[in-house]
């Protein structure tokens, strides 16, 4: 990679020019739409599960929500940008005492499974539902191996929850998020 690059840079210095690798790819987003979009997923993704966390089937609910939300970022911004959005699901509720005590223990791998998903998302965002899928799968798999092999202290119930519930929730948000897509594509 460094080779490639230092080619690049030998290349245009030839030819004059300067390259950055800012001018080659773009991270982070800093247009006025671009910070718009962020800040307003940024809103949304922080109330869905304040609102949202005493209703029954609250982890469904929200967690459909936040993964739609959350693939939604992946697709309209910079990665930087929904990276950072990445953060606030589980902080919000860490901060509104929404989760059980052994639970903020997993609080950093949530994050984690989240980058992951915006990530992955982001390097098939050609292929939207080859990305949901991949992006899900590996959510999944991480969460799953986390809670097999790191959290296995917790009891059953909180084990559960990071288990096959992020799987549907995100698969659930993702096509979520393709109907939504699919419906406003249509309309332009």
């Amino acid at each position: 990679m460094l080779l490639l690059i230092y080619l690049i840079i030998i290349k245009n210095k030839m030819k004059n020019k300067i390259i950055t690798l800012a001018q080659s790819k773009t991270w982070i987003g800093y247009k006025t739409s671009e910070l718009t979009w962020t800040i307003g997923l940024a809103v949304a993704i922080i109330i869905t599960p304040a609102i949202l966390a005493h209703t029954s089937a609250n982890q469904i609910i929200t967690g459909t929500i936040v993964n739609a939300l959350l693939f939604l970022a992946a697709y309209k911004l910079p990665l930087v940008n929904a990276l950072a959005i990445a953060i606030f699901p589980s902080t919000v509720a860490l901060l509104r005492g929404l989760l059980p005590a052994p639970m903020v223990a997993l609080i950093p791998f949530i994050i984690i499974s989240n980058a992951i998903l915006i990530s992955t998302f982001s390097a098939f965002k050609k292929t939207p539902l080859v990305g949901v899928l991949t992006a899900s799968l590996l959510k999944f798999g991480f969460l799953y191996g986390i809670t097999y092999f790191v959290a296995s202290r917790l009891n059953a119930d909180l084990i559960t929850m990071f288990q096959w519930p992020q799987l549907i929730t995100a698969l659930i948000g993702g096509f979520v998020f393709l109907t939504l897509l699919k419906t406003f594509s249509t309309k332009n």
